[in-house]
């Protein structure tokens, strides 16, 4: 545990990644005040999914109201800012997305700041560096790399990249604070507690999938573990202020997801569906409009900076998948 930072508020601690988080930080013997949500009325349930751990304790609050975020910054040494809204699909107004995004972290920085907090950690993605989905065939963008925001992007992308921008504008605008931004690609490994994020739904589509093969999509992805201790390594280690942290590991595409889940004793389909299929999918399933725009293309990202610094060694992409089926009981 820092010696500094002893006292966390992580934002959306019942998220995903959010519970993964918490998790790590009360393993290393941090005080977490989580935020979610959740009603008051249901926080006992949370809180026995981390065995009633006397250093969590939870606050009912939402990134579009400013109601009771300047009491959830008392006594608070450091943000860990993870709550950010996601969509299966594209919203018919993109502001349900980039409004709770981008004002939520901006809220967040500033009842922070006005609390004397000077230490922020934000998950962002690589959707802020390349796009939620591939734009370009192979190319390969780093930490210095932004997404375009007046090219074709979902709301989604713009949200996460609108947010990450706000929050490096707040940094440079209040000189004295120190931000570091977690930029992973898909998160998959297992899930801690509570209900799958929508990541995990690519697995439970193999899975539970009557369709006959499955889209040339690829993604790269991260470990949901390392996710999380990349968040607190950046609360304990002063090498990581200020910079933005890939997490991707080399691309992999469905297929080959169902071809891992296959070779241990899955019955699923390892088919690649043809491109114009999807596309015409894509027409009367919400869903697949969102993949049919990364058909045929591949990211790639470096991640020598993260490593360097960090030291961070991912786990593979087996047991992030395999990991993740055995957390969902699908078995």
């Amino acid at each position: 545990m820092s010696g500094t930072f002893k006292r966390i508020l992580v934002t959306g601690c019942t998220g995903f990644l959010g519970r993964q988080v918490t998790h790590e930080f009360l393993s290393r013997g941090y005080f977490v005040r989580g935020t979610t949500r959740t009603p008051d009325e249901l926080h006992q349930d949370i809180l026995e999914d981390f065995d009633c751990n006397p250093l969590l304790e939870l606050r009912c609050l939402d990134l579009i109201s400013d109601e009771g975020w300047e009491s959830a910054m008392k006594d608070i040494d450091a943000i860990v800012h993870t709550a950010s809204p996601f969509s299966a699909y594209e919203p018919k107004d993109e502001q349900e997305l980039i409004k709770p995004a981008r004002e939520g972290t901006i809220r967040v920085l500033t009842h922070g700041y006005e609390a004397g907090i000077r230490k922020f950690v934000i998950t962002s993605s690589t959707a802020a560096i390349s796009g939620a989905t591939p734009t370009s065939k192979n190319k390969t963008y780093s930490h210095e790399n932004w997404t375009d925001l007046n090219s074709k992007i979902s709301a989604y992308t713009k949200s996460k990249t609108l947010a990450e921008q706000a929050a490096w504008e707040f940094i440079e605008s209040h000189p004295d604070s120190i931000l570091t931004t977690v930029n992973p690609n898909v998160i998959l490994g297992p899930l801690h507690s509570g209900t799958p994020g929508t990541s995990l739904r690519i697995i439970e589509s193999i899975i539970d999938s009557w369709y006959p093969g499955f889209p040339k999509i690829s993604f790269a992805p991260v470990d949901v573990r390392d996710v999380a201790w990349m968040h607190a390594e950046a609360i304990e280690n002063s090498n990581l202020n200020g910079e933005r942290l890939i997490m991707a590991t080399s691309p992999i595409t469905m297929p080959q997801i169902a071809a891992h889940l296959k070779s241990n004793g899955w019955k699923v389909s390892t088919r690649a569906l043809p491109n114009f299929i999807v596309k015409i999918m894509a027409l009367f399933i919400k869903e697949a409009r969102l993949v049919s725009s990364g058909l045929g293309t591949t990211n790639y990202y470096d991640c020598s900076n993260t490593i360097q610094k960090s030291g961070w060694k991912s786990k593979s992409q087996k047991e992030m998948i395999i990991s993740a089926v055995d957390s969902l009981n699908l078995r």
